[in-house]
């Protein structure tokens, strides 16, 4: 993909509104991404909760653009104490991610916006972050991408961080079903337990390498095992090979996140159906 400013970004650019809303700890502040007036509307506005300083800022900043251009509006924003987010600046915690920012922006949205319905984009800490605001507004959400972020209450230890992927899935396998098993966060579990209540669809994305894809090893084996075939079509999963939880494997992310968004566009599942053979009628059969 390329990731250089175009005629259309540029347009979205010039377009761009700066937003401060309130949000549980005081103000947040983001930019909207109108969609192009000449684009087909899509039906869901995109929500990036973002910390800018990471190395993802740039990518988000033209992902952006890139999906406004194509109908979608989107925001991206500082979580609270980040940026010009007002709040503390806290340290990435897995057990307490600020959804309620994103609750806080998707309502901001509504009120301000007009907006209705919503997908969510996350990697990392923002994923979970992500995942968490299904707890309060899961039937407006129409879909999650969820990237590379941690799922158990403690770090596994470093044999599982090791390329025998089949050898620690076994062993992990072993220790699910034993007393000692590794714990699921509530922050992974309660929100993820609105999700499979919701319509909404979402995919997880992992890498055989990182050590946090051992983490979701887990929740495949204790959680998704556990889902009926539509709730399970709903939620897929993708595991590429080598690494993506690093600074090389953001731009792949992104690109990913981007094609999967493009999905939920009326005019891309319009174009689906048309490709898709037709039915043999009566008279032919």
């Amino acid at each position: 993909m390329n990731w250089r400013e175009t005629p259309a970004t540029l347009s979205r650019a010039r377009d761009e509104q700066p937003v401060v809303f309130t949000g549980p700890k005081g103000a947040l502040h983001g930019i909207f991404t109108p969609p192009a007036p000449d684009a087909p509307p899509a039906r869901d506005c995109i929500v990036f909760p973002g910390r800018p300083r990471s190395g993802l800022r740039r990518h988000l900043v033209l992902a952006a653009r890139i999906l406004a251009a194509e109908g979608f509006a989107v925001l991206r924003f500082d979580l609270r104490g980040r940026g010009e987010s007002a709040g503390e600046v806290e340290r990435p915690s897995r057990t307490e991610p600020p959804g309620e920012d994103v609750v806080a922006a998707i309502r901001h949205l509504r009120e301000a916006h007009g907006q209705k319905q919503f997908l969510l984009a996350g990697y990392c800490y923002d994923a979970l972050t992500a995942l968490d605001s299904f707890k309060d507004e899961a039937d407006s959400i129409s879909g999650i991408f969820f990237a590379t972020a941690t799922v158990l209450e403690e770090k596994l230890g470093g044999s599982y961080a090791t390329n025998r992927v089949r050898t620690a899935a076994l062993h992990l396998r072993s220790k699910v079903r034993s007393a000692r098993a590794p714990k699921i966060l509530n922050s992974f579990k309660i929100p993820f337990r609105a999700l499979v209540r919701s319509h909404a669809r979402a995919l997880f994305l992992y890498a055989e390498q990182d050590r946090l894809r051992a983490e979701f090893a887990v929740a495949e084996e204790v959680l998704f095992s556990q889902l009926d075939r539509e709730t399970r079509t709903r939620l897929e999963i993708e595991i590429w090979p080598g690494r993506i939880h690093n600074t090389e494997g953001e731009t792949a992310v992104i690109e990913r996140a981007i094609s999967w968004l493009r999905e939920f566009h009326p005019a891309r599942s319009e174009r689906a159906e048309l490709r898709e053979p037709l039915q043999p009628s009566a008279q032919d059969s």
